[in-house]
């Protein structure tokens, strides 16, 4: 009975293991700036599709332009956090104790702000990934609600790359607002205004431990290369904005397991 149960435990590991598992993607320019844009991607999970992308590794890393192109794994927000480069991986796995507190926290933190401050309900359309916007990257800095809260979430990302360590939000007094590729007046006014009510509604769920248990509503990926911040080859890390539905249902591999979970332990309790 004993080794059954230690098989099971161990097959469903496996099956899990499987749903995580990256996969490489290949990521075409379509138009961007310096701060989001648009990429075709094909390859693990994506279908050649047009999905939206906004910079998450502000160290001037390059981005894909229209005929640029690159290879990237694809992976989950918090597998990707600390990969951007191998100077950041380093500093994480010479203090794994961030991987328990500040790692988890930011990312449920990053996720909320995506889930909520993006206009999902208004402006994503049937695809789920924006593609209805118009990408031309001349246009971002205008005072449109879609380009206003894309760019101030990415600004809130962007800064929370540089929070290395942080995992209390009661405080998001080292958080700054940038106007970024706003030109307009009103953009400007717009987005600073939307990022300070960014901030006191995090520090507000903050106070009462909210995050603690956040579970992320929408999809997003990490666009990953692993080299050094100075190597030609550490493309810019992007978040993907990569569909509208809520947490994907199980995969294949997870209903197989969770099946043989019931079964197993209907056999287990007649054994009893």
């Amino acid at each position: 009975m004993r080794l059954k149960i230690i098989a099971l435990f161990a097959f469903l590991a496996a099956a899990l293991s499987c749903q995580a598992q990256s996969g490489t993607i290949a990521i075409n320019g379509v138009d961007r700036d310096g701060f989001g844009g648009v990429y075709e991607i094909t390859g693990t999970g994506f279908d050649g599709g047009r999905y939206w992308w906004m910079c998450i590794e502000p160290n001037g890393s390059p981005n894909a332009g229209a005929g640029d192109g690159y290879l990237a794994e694809a992976l989950s927000f918090q597998d990707g956090w600390d990969r951007m480069n191998t100077e950041r991986l380093d500093f994480y796995t010479n203090n794994p104790g961030y991987y328990l507190t500040a790692i988890p926290t930011q990312v449920r933190v990053m996720e909320y702000v995506l889930d909520t401050y993006l206009p999902w309900t208004t402006l994503a359309g049937p695809s789920g990934r924006f593609a209805e916007q118009d990408a031309t990257s001349s246009l971002y800095g205008d005072n449109a609600d879609f380009y206003n809260a894309f760019f101030v979430v990415q600004n809130f990302l962007s800064e929370t790359y540089g929070k290395t360590v942080k995992s209390d939000f009661t405080d998001m007094s080292d958080y700054n607002f940038f106007a970024g590729n706003a030109t307009d007046p009103a953009a400007i006014a717009a987005r600073s205004s939307l990022f300070a009510t960014i901030l006191s509604d995090v520090e507000a769920k903050a106070a009462v431990n909210f995050f603690d248990t956040y579970s992320v509503q929408r999809g997003y990926v990490i666009g990953n290369t692993l080299f050094s911040e100075s190597d030609p080859d550490n493309w810019q890390d992007v978040l993907i904005i990569y569909d509208l539905a809520p947490v994907p249902e199980p995969s294949g591999a997870l209903l197989i397991a969770c099946t043989g979970l019931a079964v197993m332990l209907r056999r287990f309790r007649r054994l009893a």
